[in-house]
C-alpha cells in the first residue's frame, strides 16, 4: 500500500481519531478527535493543504461521538452519532460547519428510544435513521430554507419525526445498499428492509455472534437467469431477491464472505478479540507466533507478511505466555487459568497427550533450557515449575519435576543458562521481591526443586526484567534492568554487580 497523501498533525493534542467518513467522490475527508471537546474536521485532502476547510467544536454533553457518515448524494451534508445523541451537519457558504441536535428523551415519543448505535441518511435522501439498541429506528425529518431565504431564517436543521420498533433485538449496524434499508443485530441476523421499512429478505440461519460491520460489494449484482439460484424474498410473489455480495464482520473477530446467488457463506480469516500479550519469535525461521486472551494463537511470516496457520482453544482458556524452544521445533504455550500447553511449532497440534495442570494460575512466563531437555515456567502466584523430558518405550516424552514458590512478589523473568564447566543447563528466576534465585536442577526430584543459592538484587528498586549479556569475554554476565532506570551487570556465578 502506497500513501497516497498524509495529513500530519491532523490532532495537535494527540488524542487521536475517533471516526472518519469520506465522500462518495473520494474528494472530501471528515475526522472526528477522540478528545474529551471532540472537534469536527472536514479535510480538502486531494489538495496540498495541511488545515482542514472547516472545524467544529462539539460540547461535552452530545457524549462521544463514534459514528461519521456523509450523505451519498451530498458532500456538504455529515451525520454523526454517540450513544446518546445524533448531530446532523451542514457545511454552508463561507466554510462554516453548523450543526442540528436535538435532545431526544423517552418523553419525545412517550416510548423507550434506547442507546443508538448507527445512523445514515434514508434512501430519500429527506430524512436521517437512527438505530438503537433497542431493535428501533428513529426518524429524523431534514427541514431546509430555500436558497431564496434570507439568513434569519436559520440554517437546515432535523426534528425527530417518528420512532420505528423495527424488530425484537438491538441494531448494531445500519447501513443503506441499492434500494434496500440493512441491519445487522446482536443475535448475528441480517435484515433488508424497502424505503417503507417494511422487511424483503433476511439471513438468520448462519448462527453468527452479534454483527460489527457488513461493507457491499462495489459490482451490482447480476440479474436473475436461468442460471442463478437467487434466494426468494418475503413477498408474496415471492421474486428473487437481488442483492450485491456482501461482506460481514462479527464481534468474535470473524469475517465472512456471503454470495448472494446460491447464498454461500464462505469464513475469510478469524482475528483475536481480545487482547494480545503474548509474541514470540521463531528461533531462525522468519515466523511470529501470537497468543491472545481470547484462546487463540495464529503463527505469521513476518518477512512475506502472510498468515500461515492458526488455533482457537477452548473457552476460558486465554494465552498469557509463548516460547519457542530453540530448535524451533516446539511451542511452550502458558494460559490464563494455569494450563500449559507443549505445541508442534508448525501445526500447533498438542506434542503432549494431556496438557499440564500444576500451577494454579495464569502462567506469566516459559523458558526452555538450551537442549530442550527442561522447559522452566512462572505464575502470578510466585511459583517457579519445572518440567522435564525421559525416555520412556523408546520415546521422549515430557514430565512435570517439581515446584516451588520461591517469591514473594511477582517473578519477572524466568532464565535458562549453561554451566561454563559441564554444558549442564541452569536456572534462575527474578522476582519484584529483588531476589535472584538459582535451582540446582541436578538435586531436584519429583515434587522437589532445590535451591542452589539466593542474592538480592537491589535495594530500594526492583527489577523489571533479566537476560544473558553476550559472551563477550570469558566472564558470563547477567543483564537486570530495575524500577530505577538502572542497567546493571552481575557475574553469573558470584552474582556481585560488576
Amino acid at each position: 500500500i502506497i500513501p497516497v497523501h498524509t495529513i500530519f498533525d491532523s490532532c495537535p493534542e494527540d488524542i487521536g481519531i475517533r471516526a472518519m467518513a469520506i465522500t462518495h467522490d473520494a474528494k472530501y475527508l471528515a475526522t472526528i478527535s477522540d478528545a474529551e471537546i471532540q472537534k469536527v474536521c472536514i479535510w480538502k485532502w486531494t489538495l496540498a493543504v495541511e488545515t482542514p476547510a472547516c472545524t467544529l467544536d462539539l460540547p461535552k454533553e452530545y457524549g462521544f461521538q463514534n459514528y461519521l457518515i456523509f450523505n451519498p448524494a451530498n458532500n456538504k451534508e455529515l451525520v454523526s452519532n454517540s450513544k446518546t445523541q445524533a448531530i446532523y451537519y451542514t457545511w454552508v457558504k463561507g466554510g462554516i460547519l453548523v450543526h442540528s441536535a436535538p435532545l431526544l428523551t423517552e418523553k419525545t415519543f412517550n416510548k423507550l428510544v434506547g442507546k443508538f448505535s448507527q445512523s445514515v441518511f434514508h434512501l430519500n435522501l429527506t430524512q436521517i435513521l437512527s438505530a438503537t439498541m433497542e431493535g428501533k429506528l428513529v426518524v429524523w425529518d431534514i427541514y431546509c430554507p430555500p436558497p431564496s431565504a434570507p439568513s434569519s431564517m436559520g440554517f437546515p436543521h432535523i426534528k425527530p419525526c417518528k420512532l420505528v420498533h423495527l424488530q425484537k433485538e438491538g441494531i448494531t449496524v445500519l447501513t443503506t445498499v441499492d434500494s434496500y434499508i440493512v441491519t445487522g443485530d446482536i443475535r448475528g441476523n441480517i435484515k433488508f428492509y424497502d424505503h417503507t421499512l417494511s422487511i424483503v429478505n433476511w439471513y438468520s440461519h448462519f448462527k453468527l455472534s452479534s454483527i460489527r460491520f457488513l461493507s457491499f460489494s462495489k459490482t451490482p449484482a447480476a440479474p436473475p437467469t436461468e442460471n442463478t439460484n437467487y434466494p426468494p424474498d418475503c413477498t408474496l410473489k415471492g421474486d428473487p431477491f437481488v442483492v450485491r455480495n456482501f461482506i460481514i464482520g462479527t464481534s468474535d473477530a470473524s469475517v465472512y464472505h456471503l454470495t448472494v446467488d446460491g447464498t454461500k457463506l464462505e469464513k475469510l480469516f478469524v482475528e483475536p478479540r481480545d487482547a494480545i500479550c503474548a509474541i514470540s519469535c521463531h528461533p531462525y525461521l522468519p515466523l511470529i507466533a501470537i497468543g491472545s486472551f481470547c484462546g487463540m494463537i495464529k503463527v505469521w511470516d513476518y518477512e512475506l507478511k502472510k498468515y500461515l496457520f492458526s488455533r482457537v482453544f477452548e473457552k476460558g482458556l486465554g494465552v498469557q505466555s509463548l516460547t519457542y524452544n530453540p530448535e524451533g521445533a516446539l511451542l511452550g504455550a502458558g494460559f490464563t487459568e494455569g494450563t500449559v500447553y507443549i505445541l508442534d511449532a508448525m501445526s500447533l497440534e498438542s506434542a503432549i497427550s494431556e496438557p499440564f495442570r500444576y500451577s494454579r494460575s495464569s502462567v506469566t512466563h516459559i523458558s526452555f533450557s538450551h537442549d530442550s531437555q527442561y522447559m522452566a515456567t512462572a505464575d502470578v502466584s510466585f511459583t517457579v515449575a519445572v518440567y522435564v523430558v525421559r525416555v520412556k518405550h523408546r520415546r521422549r516424552v515430557w514430565e512435570y519435576l517439581a515446584r516451588l514458590r520461591s517469591h514473594r512478589k511477582s517473578i519477572r523473568s524466568v532464565l535458562f543458562g549453561v554451566h561454563l564447566d559441564s554444558n549442564e543447563p541452569r536456572l534462575l528466576s527474578l522476582g519484584t521481591d529483588r531476589l535472584l534465585i538459582e535451582y540446582n536442577l541436578l538435586k531436584s526430584y519429583k515434587d522437589h526443586l532445590a535451591v542452589l543459592d539466593v542474592h538480592q538484587t537491589d535495594q530500594g528498586n526492583y527489577p523489571t526484567c533479566m537476560v544473558w549479556y553476550p559472551p563477550l569475554t570469558k566472564e558470563l554476565f547477567l543483564l537486570i534492568c530495575n524500577s530505577g532506570y538502572k542497567v546493571k551487570l552481575f557475574n553469573s556465578t558470584t552474582k556481585m554487580c560488576r
